[in-house]
């Protein structure tokens, strides 16, 4: 015994296989997709995780010489330094602030996140040439005054010289 819709059930059977294995190459497609669209996000959030750590880190050594700065600013503004010491602190000053500003140079990315530092750099730099005029009035006035100094005793030896000429001619 034949089934009569044998023709039907056989159509109906090659659709449904159909259909089925479209459905799975698309599920197939999309799990391929989805896979290679997440491996490449975990890729690029890897390498942000990279970037922004190395940033983190050179911010974090940047802020240490800033600090370093600071502190070497602070004492050249306190102790009382000759002229050649003063200078050599200067000196030390300038070569940390070049070395933090080629540093930025060399690693500034399109996030500007050394800008901060930049500014700080900037005013850093101000505060050196600040210094060193008040350094350089500094050295002024003392010279003026000892001169001053000088004038007045000089003024009171003439004026004692001529007090004891005019009692001799008394």
């Amino acid at each position: 015994m034949k089934a009569l819709n044998k023709k039907e059930r056989k159509k109906a059977n090659v659709k449904f296989t159909a259909m089925f294995s479209v459905t799975l190459l698309l599920m197939f497609c999309c799990s391929f997709f989805v896979l290679r669209i997440a491996h490449e996000g975990v890729e690029v959030l890897e390498e942000k995780h990279s970037s922004y750590t190395n940033a983190f880190k050179n911010q974090a050594f940047v802020t240490f010489r800033i600090e370093e700065i600071i502190d070497k600013i602070y004492s050249l503004k306190k102790g009382k330094r000759t002229i050649n010491e003063q200078k050599n602190f200067q000196g030390l000053i300038s070569g940390i602030r070049m070395d933090i500003e080629k540093m930025i140079k060399d690693e500034t990315t399109e996030l500007n996140e050394f800008a901060l530092y930049e500014q700080l750099l900037i005013q850093v730099s101000v505060i050196q040439t600040t210094i060193d005029l008040f350094k350089e009035d500094e050295e002024d006035r003392r010279y003026s005054q000892l001169l001053l100094e000088r004038c007045r005793d000089k003024y009171r030896e003439d004026r004692l010289t001529e007090g004891n000429k005019k009692e001799e001619n008394e």
